[in-house]
């Protein structure tokens, strides 16, 4: 389909060309197929006639008639109409031959006859144009439509991700705060975490998929401010498969599930938290797993957004859009224990270490 559509990306210039080619070849074959008896100046008049009562018909039926009826699904009001122009231009192009013919003719010719082939003729070639710009007319707006959508997509995920990046600028200036009103040594700390994560956000996240080693990378960062924060006695476990790190995936979609395992693991409540962080790749898939400790009181999390806020029904929104048929999130909420695991086919690409670099 990309192919074909590409006729009418085409410049005005190019298609005019083309339909000059066309009528010149039309031209030709009215030539060549011009009656025996008539001499060379007359078969070029006779040519020229034909070739031009035949654009007429076809202009009018493709600039009128196709898409005010045809293409509006009033195809009897166009089959009348195109019989009626056919039959409108018949008198014209027979007298014409009649015309030409006439004083070379070595027999009769019946103008009756001559209409009927001549009226049929207009029909065939006049329908026959429409079963050629039918097709093009449709992949031209299946072109657009896919457009539309692509711009419309696109659109949608730079909003679901301009939503992400204030979601964890807010968490982590609240940590930064908490620590600075303590005047805590640990304060410069997180002020270097997040500048490595916020350069991450504004240079590296633009792009459709990033390297997944940046992508935990980033991961590790909030890790490390929210320990500072989190000070008591929890446990923090964090594991990635060393193959993942030539792998792409789009950016960002792994760190709501890690916010939200702290948001609600690492609680008071509990008198002892855990956090368990994986992943790995199996069979050309990564396979991110976050399992958190929970208060039995509290309900577990959702894809609904209650209870996960903007983070877990955003990175849904965006697996449906990115990933269609490709990604499998299953959630597994008991009584002590909140689990998450997201598994995503992962695209076959080279690893560029010279663009890792810049």
């Amino acid at each position: 389909m990309n192919f074909y559509s590409k006729i009418y990306q085409e410049s005005g210039f190019s298609k005019y060309w083309t339909q000059t080619i066309f009528w010149l070849v039309f031209y030709a074959l009215n030539f060549y197929f011009s009656p025996d008896e008539i001499p060379l100046t007359k078969a070029l008049l006779w040519s020229a006639g034909n070739t031009l009562i035949f654009l007429i018909a076809v202009t009018i039926n493709l600039k009128i008639l196709l898409p005010k009826f045809m293409l509006r699904q009033s195809i009897f009001s166009y089959l009348a109409l195109l019989i009626g122009i056919s039959l409108l231009l018949t008198p014209f192009i027979t007298l014409f031959n009649v015309w030409i013919r006439n004083d070379y003719a070595t027999h009769n010719h019946n103008p009756l006859v001559q209409a009927h082939f001549h009226f049929i003729n207009l029909v065939i070639v006049t329908a026959l144009s429409s079963l050629v710009r039918i097709p093009l007319e449709w992949l031209k707006i299946q072109s657009e439509k896919n457009e539309l959508v692509a711009k419309n997509m696109e659109t949608e995920l730079q909003s679901l991700k301009n939503q992400i990046n204030p979601h964890f600028l807010f968490n982590t200036l609240n940590n930064l705060y908490a620590l600075t009103l303590k005047k805590s040594d640990l304060a410069p700390q997180i002020v270097l975490k997040l500048s490595d994560m916020m350069r991450y956000m504004l240079y590296e996240c633009n792009e459709s998929e990033v390297y997944l080693e940046k992508e935990f990378q980033y991961i590790e960062n909030y890790i490390e401010i929210e320990k500072i924060r989190h000070i008591s006695d929890n446990q923090i476990s964090l594991h990635f498969d060393q193959e993942l790190y030539t792998k792409k995936l789009a950016p960002l979609l792994l760190i709501p599930f890690v916010e939200n395992s702290f948001k609600h693991g690492l609680q008071a409540s509990l008198e002892k938290s855990y956090i368990d962080i994986q992943a790995k790749l199996i069979n050309g898939s990564i396979v991110f797993k976050v399992t958190n400790s929970k208060p039995l009181p509290t309900p577990g999390l959702s894809l609904s957004g209650k209870t996960g806020g903007v983070g877990l029904a955003n990175v849904k929104k965006r697996l449906e859009l990115i990933y269609p048929d490709r990604f499998n999130l299953q959630i597994d909420d008991q009584a002590d224990y909140f689990s998450v695991t997201l598994k995503v086919k992962l695209n076959e690409i080279p690893y560029d270490k010279d663009l890792d670099r810049r």
